[in-house]
């Protein structure tokens, strides 16, 4: 029998070789789709921090991206935002070829350090718990109020009510007030921690508002590797040191060291940091002399009356070397000032992971054994205690100003600013010598007057210095005394040491006065200096004591 052409079971096929011809296109569309389109490109590359070239007020981040054969664009996302475009530097290997750079900015809404990650995730889980906290409370609070409306009828039904249901109606109550103390004292406890926390992830907060992803174009035939540098700020280093006495006083362990710190809002994890003495070559040309003109002030009445015939001519140009200087935004450190003619870069050994948290971290560099002759140094005019310096040579290289650690028999002698640019050799003191005693007694000190009928005055100074030792042993001496200077023609000075000074205007300075000798084991030693001044009587002279 032949099937009906409106049977189900005539209609089914139908039905199924019309939506198959109806799918083919599609699937031929897809297909040919499939085959036209190129793969796709990843959507980010890995772009990790390789090297850090550390200066004292910035850093230079260099970061290396690998690109497989046939890539054709780079993407490296979640840079922050905060490097100029323009100092931007990409270089890759020969067989790459380099297209155009974009930069897409974007807020950042996620953390961009994990100490920052860390302490965000704290700050938010102790949110959440004290408010946890607080729900239960006023939900006790509820059930509190609650329970005290029906503990309190009116008089006609409060007799009428079972003891048990009383009962039950108190212990309620009583868990829910302990329930909303239990609440304020927990709230009481995480409070603090919320709040220190808080504050700590602000000040650990990288200043980045927004974040950057850099896409380049690329031909690349075979695999090759990409690298950029970008300055960044909110980083640096400043040089310190660690300087220590040996037990005989004949040589000074010198130890350079380096604190390092940034905030830069990217951590360095596990990268090769070099430090530079010297700045960030930012400045391309200095600045220019203007003309610096001197004139007489007019008398009174001539300017007077040419200030009413002309308007007020404007001041002329001050030299740009006396200009007050625009404030600066305040460094990381407290940067000193290399005086050397170069700079010199130490490149550490092993690789270095520095948060970016602006947390200091200290780093040895290197430690020298420099021979160094130990002195007493007193000044008795100035003060009666002794000081123990130790002076030898430096050695060669730049040593930038930085803060000085010093030690003596093991123990810490305490600290100071230490500039070889300012000294003559390395001077190093290391505190008080508590075995040398100094006294000073006046011998005179009198007003006279000189010359023809008495037209001169006269002041005569003479003292005597006397330093005594408790030592074991000889010790060199220095005595430092600043003589008089003449700054005046009609004034007349004549000195006299006992005994004979050993060095005139000692270490450049004018008019210091210097014995160095040797003082013996329970010695004492004098030292005397007289003074004779004389000056027209009718004048005022200025310095004498």
């Amino acid at each position: 029998m032949k099937p009906s052409p409106h049977s189900p079971s005539s209609t089914l096929p139908w039905l199924l070789a019309a939506l198959l011809g109806n799918l083919q296109p599609a699937f031929a569309a897809s297909a040919a789709a499939a085959v036209e389109s190129p793969p796709a490109q990843a959507a980010a590359q890995v772009a990790p921090i390789t090297q850090v070239t550390l200066y004292p007020d910035s850093a230079v981040v260099e970061r290396t991206v690998r690109v497989k054969a046939g890539q054709s664009r780079i993407e490296i996302p979640g840079l922050p935002a905060n490097f100029s475009m323009q100092a931007l530097q990409i270089d890759s290997d020969a067989n790459l070829r380099l297209g155009d750079t974009t930069a897409l900015d974007s807020s950042r809404h996620a953390p961009l350090t994990a100490e920052e990650a860390r302490l965000d995730g704290e700050v938010k889980r102790l949110r959440a718990r004290i408010d946890t906290i607080e729900i239960d409370r006023k939900a006790a609070e509820l059930e509190l109020k609650y329970l005290d409306s029906l503990a309190s009828p009116g008089e006609s039904q409060r007799a009428g009510q079972p003891a048990t249901t009383l009962q039950t109606l108190r212990q309620g109550s009583i868990q829910a007030q302990r329930r909303i103390l239990d609440a304020e004292a927990e709230k009481a406890r995480l409070q603090p921690m919320l709040d220190s926390l808080t504050q700590d992830l602000q000040r650990i907060r990288p200043a980045v508002g927004q974040v950057r992803t850099l896409q380049i174009r690329v031909e690349a035939p075979r695999d090759g590797v990409l690298r950029l540098r970008y300055p960044l700020a909110d980083a640096g280093w400043r040089p310190a040191y660690r300087a220590t006495l040996s037990a005989d006083g004949s040589g000074v362990s010198l130890e350079r060291t380096a604190q390092l710190a940034q905030r830069t809002g990217e951590d360095w994890s596990r990268v090769r940091v070099s430090l530079i003495t010297g700045r960030t070559r930012s400045a391309v040309t200095g600045p220019e002399p203007q003309p610096w003109n001197l004139q007489l002030r007019p008398e009174y009445r001539a300017e007077m009356a040419r200030a009413a015939a002309y308007p007020a001519a404007a001041p002329a140009p001050v030299p740009t070397s006396l200009r007050a200087k625009e404030p600066t935004p305040e460094p990381l450190f407290e940067v000193a000032a290399s005086h050397g003619e170069y700079s010199t870069e130490y490149t550490l050994s092993e690789p270095l992971s520095l948060p970016a948290d602006g947390r200091p971290m200290n780093v040895s560099l290197e430690t020298l054994r420099i021979p160094v002759q130990l002195q007493v140094q007193v000044s008795p005019r100035q003060d009666k205690t002794a000081w123990l310096v130790a002076s030898g040579t430096l050695p060669e290289g730049v040593w930038p100003a930085g803060e000085m650690q010093l030690y003596r028999d093991g123990s810490h002698v305490g600290s100071s600013s230490w500039n070889p640019a300012w000294q003559n050799g390395l001077k190093l003191p290391f505190g008080r010598d508590e075995q040398i005693r100094v006294s000073v007694r006046p011998v005179t000190a009198r007003n006279a007057s000189s010359g023809l009928i008495g037209q001169r005055a006269e002041r005569q100074l003479e003292d005597v210095f006397t330093v005594t030792s408790r030592h074991k042993s000889p010790v060199r001496l220095r005595v430092l005394e600043a003589s008089p200077v003449v700054q005046d023609e009609q004034i007349e000075l004549s000195s006299q040491f006992t005994p004979p000074v050993s060095h005139q205007d000692w270490d450049g300075r004018r008019g210091v006065v210097a014995w160095e000798q040797e003082l013996k084991a329970g010695a004492s030693q004098d030292f005397s200096v007289s003074y004779r001044i004389r000056w027209p009587k009718e004048r005022q002279i200025i310095g004498l004591p």
